[in-house]
């Protein structure tokens, strides 16, 4: 039992750190949120009308946008996720999860009969789902919005109910636009998925909170989406 309740803590200095956070931290996370969901609306109308993809810019311009934050209020950018200290044990984390994740999709592909993509296209699609996806959302969700809004909330589930509601809605603007569907018709058509990322969420945010570094959770998240394109289908 003692070595559950070890393994589900968090790290304390995280638990100070997102204290320290007042309304100011608070309103700039809800501006963050409000706007990506601006960038991603326009990412996916333009997507739609001229299948123009934009999402690197959107994505790193929303990781920038935040680290000025973090700078324009004077903070560290161990406050979002980036030290040293714990960053072993928070990659040791992240493999060791991603590797049962990733066990499980070569079992599947394999008895399923799937056909592998090329090596070349694996790595290209590893880069992307690491630095353009992973990192990126990371660093804007769980390491800048997830901590600041407890500038508005110390209510601790309050705080991460509200930022995995964010992070799940985040994802409607452009694949609503991708799919061409109204809104209504897009959460009926894919509300399961939603849902389940939400629970990404939770889970994206343990592995951030447990030692306090953006390692794990960017490690197990670019593993669990190119998980999704190794095999051709």
């Amino acid at each position: 039992m003692g070595s559950i309740l070890g393994f589900i803590s968090i790290d304390k200095e995280y638990e100070k750190t997102v204290r320290r956070y007042d309304c100011k931290d608070g309103i700039l996370a809800i501006a963050s949120y409000i706007l990506i969901m601006l960038l991603y609306y326009v990412m996916g109308m333009v997507y739609a009308k001229h299948n123009l993809y934009l999402g690197y810019y959107a994505n790193f311009f929303m990781a920038t946008f935040c680290i000025f934050c973090v700078l324009f209020r004077k903070q560290s950018l161990r406050s979002i996720g980036f030290q040293k200290e714990n960053s072993s044990k928070s990659l040791l984390l992240g493999l060791i999860l991603s590797s049962v994740i990733l066990i499980i999709t070569l079992t599947s592909g394999i008895v399923g009969g799937y056909q592998f993509d090329t090596v070349s296209r694996l790595i290209q699609k590893l880069g992307y789902y690491f630095f353009v996806i992973a990192l990126v959302e990371e660093i804007i969700f769980r390491g800048f919005i997830q901590t600041r809004i407890y500038g508005i909330t110390k209510n601790s589930v309050v705080a991460i109910i509200v930022v995995g509601f964010m992070f799940m809605t985040m994802h409607i603007p452009f694949q609503m636009g991708v799919a061409k569907m109204g809104l209504l018709t897009f959460i009926v058509n894919n509300y399961v998925g939603l849902l389940f990322t939400f629970v990404w969420h939770l889970v994206f945010n343990f592995l951030y909170s447990k030692y306090n570094s953006i390692v794990a959770p960017t490690v197990f998240h670019a593993i669990m989406d190119w998980c999704n394109v190794i095999f051709i289908r």
